[in-house]
């Protein structure tokens, strides 16, 4: 899945394409458009009378087939008379739609990238696809896929436009070339869904008579109290400070990394594992700034002064280690209500989420996920590219009803056997549905008050809060909620998630930082496994006390000299054309 690898197939036409044999369209068919394509009219037409604004769903008057690659679950479950390539989601496509959907080739979806690759880099790609950062990066290189604007404008449902737009310029600039034509249908991430916060126990701060911590000292100030003042009252030395990633966790990871600890680097300003851009336009690598090395420095001590777990990196499960009642604070997303749902729901733990630790000017910083990772794209031999927004728009009308209906199952998901699948969603969804939440136990709104069109849950979770939420409404102490429910055990975890996780984002400001690059240039194919591995490998040897902080200045001359600085100047080379 490796840039390098697409590149050298490319190379290797011959070769892959005698391999892959039916893999789709061969590459002269890709770069042979008519006339007719290049002004993206379509090869099959709309029914005579369609209204513009009925084209998302009208069904074509003649059969329209598309091809596509599978990726197929092979764990997934399905239903007698039924397969992959031939299923209730297809024949929905067929009958209301009239679209047929063929696929060229299916592979496992462990096995997917690899054999899209394959495609790629023989020029023998499907008619529409899903693909990655990567891939998108390279089917835009080589001019594999035709520009959507038109159809996205016409063909795109109301609902599939809000939730591309709710991506705003981020987003925007992910699927756009460099002409600011877009080339892609993106699943918006949500954006701040993997951006981690402080979850703390309100209840021992209470027991030891202690304020929410905001600032570095006021957190380590606290963490301490934690291990030493015996904040469960059970007399014995047993708590944990702050949890740190376990063996399966990482210190510093770009997007989703719960028990990690980003916040503590941010705090310094220090972005590991990052590409940053400066304001002139360089890149460059947060992990060997200086400011990283201040914040290693910092986060030695916490160890060293066993305020952060001492089974850091070894213990197996971190999850367990909460639900156990010994951990203070641990650093995770909005939705780790979940995480410590079972505590919660036994009334024996009051977890709270913050914004902490700031900066020394007094504000948040915080890395943020790629704005999408997962893209639809449509090859420029493709006749009826509209019919990919067609197939997604027809989806994200869909998919909550057929959940409901029981269409979609344990035997038969939508996610594995819809073509083209990818979780929609709204970038904000979160904060919108926090907010709205908020204002709705306040008396400020309404359920008429709000169009649930445009969200999943939104109406489930206004309904639940009503029948689990106590007075006063914005007191999220343990006996606020009534515990008792039997939709507690369903819906009390979202809702601590929401209200308590995803109140910080909502309330509070912050400083978003984004990586500035997420390819692969061709020495990142040979180097930078090993480059990464000596990364991680210092940092845990740094902050658990086995090095000293000097360790760190012949770490950044070894990854420079090891090919770092040649990715550096690969990376810019690249986004300087």
């Amino acid at each position: 899945m490796k840039q390098k690898q697409i590149i050298a197939l490319v190379s290797a036409t011959a070769l892959a394409a005698t391999a892959l044999a039916g893999c789709g369209k061969t590459s002269e068919e890709n770069t042979q458009t008519t006339s007719e394509e290049n002004t993206q009219t379509t090869a099959v037409g709309e029914a005579e009378g369609t209204a513009k604004e009925d084209l998302p769903f009208s069904k074509y008057a003649e059969t329209v087939t598309v091809h596509l690659g599978g990726s197929m679950n092979p764990n997934a479950k399905i239903l007698d008379g039924m397969s992959y390539e031939d299923n209730a989601y297809t024949r929905f496509l067929k009958d209301d739609l009239n679209i047929e959907v063929v696929y060229d080739w299916i592979a496992s979806s462990s096995d997917y990238d690899e054999k899209m690759n394959l495609c790629i880099g023989s020029g023998t790609i499907p008619e529409m696809m899903n693909v990655n950062a990567t891939q998108y990066r390279a089917l835009l290189k080589y001019d594999m896929i035709q520009p959507l604007d038109q159809y996205f404008e016409d063909y795109a449902s109301d609902k599939l436009k809000g939730f591309v737009e709710s991506g705003g310029e981020e987003l925007k600039k992910c699927i756009t070339n460099d002409k600011g034509e877009m080339m892609a249908i993106p699943a918006p991430s949500m954006m701040v869904g993997e951006m981690n916060e402080m979850w703390i126990r309100q209840d021992w701060l209470d027991n030891l008579g202690l304020e929410v911590p905001r600032t570095w000292d006021e957190m380590a100030a606290v963490a301490e109290a934690f291990v030493t003042q015996d904040p469960d009252g059970n007399g014995e030395d047993d708590t944990i400070g702050i949890l740190g990633p376990g063996n399966s966790n990482h210190i510093n990871d770009i997007g989703d990394n719960q028990f990690g600890l980003d916040p503590l680097f941010c705090s310094f300003q220090s972005y590991p594992q990052y590409w940053l851009q400066d304001e002139d336009g360089t890149v460059k690598y947060g992990s060997i700034q200086p400011e990283t090395r201040v914040a290693l420095e910092k986060i030695q001590k916490l160890y060293t002064d066993k305020l952060i777990d001492p089974e850091m990196l070894v213990r197996n499960n971190c999850q367990e280690a909460v639900l156990s009642g010994k951990v203070g604070i641990f650093f995770g997303p909005w939705w780790s209500g979940y995480t410590v749902g079972e505590a919660t729901l036994a009334g024996e733990a009051d977890w709270r989420a913050y914004f902490t630790p700031l900066s020394e000017d007094g504000k948040y910083y915080t890395y943020m996920p790629d704005p999408t990772s997962k893209y639809v794209v449509v090859s420029k031999s493709c006749k009826n590219p509209e019919a990919a927004f067609k197939i997604i728009s027809y989806l994200v009308a869909n998919e909550q009803q057929w959940t409901d209906d029981g269409i979609t199952s344990s035997e038969m998901s939508c996610a594995d056997f819809y073509p083209l699948w990818n979780g929609y969603d709204n970038a904000d969804e979160i904060e919108v549905s926090t907010d709205t939440l908020e204002k709705y136990l306040a008396g400020e709104i309404t359920m008429d008050d709000v169009d649930f069109s445009q969200h999943k849950l939104l109406k489930s979770d206004m309904e639940a809060v009503t029948e689990l939420k106590k007075e006063p409404y914005d007191d999220f102490s343990l006996d606020k909620w009534n515990l008792d429910s039997d939709l507690a055990k369903t819906n009390l975890p979202r809702l601590v998630s929401l209200l308590v996780g995803g109140a910080p984002y909502v309330n509070d400001k912050y400083i978003p930082v984004y990586n500035a690059y997420s390819g692969q240039t061709e020495t990142m194919q040979a180097k930078w496994a090993n480059l990464k591995k000596m990364e991680e490998e210092t940092f845990a040897k740094i902050i658990m006390g086995k090095a000293d902080i000097s360790e760190f200045d012949t770490f950044v001359e070894n990854w420079k000299n090891q090919g770092g600085d040649q990715i550096l100047k690969e990376i810019n080379d690249e986004l300087s054309k």
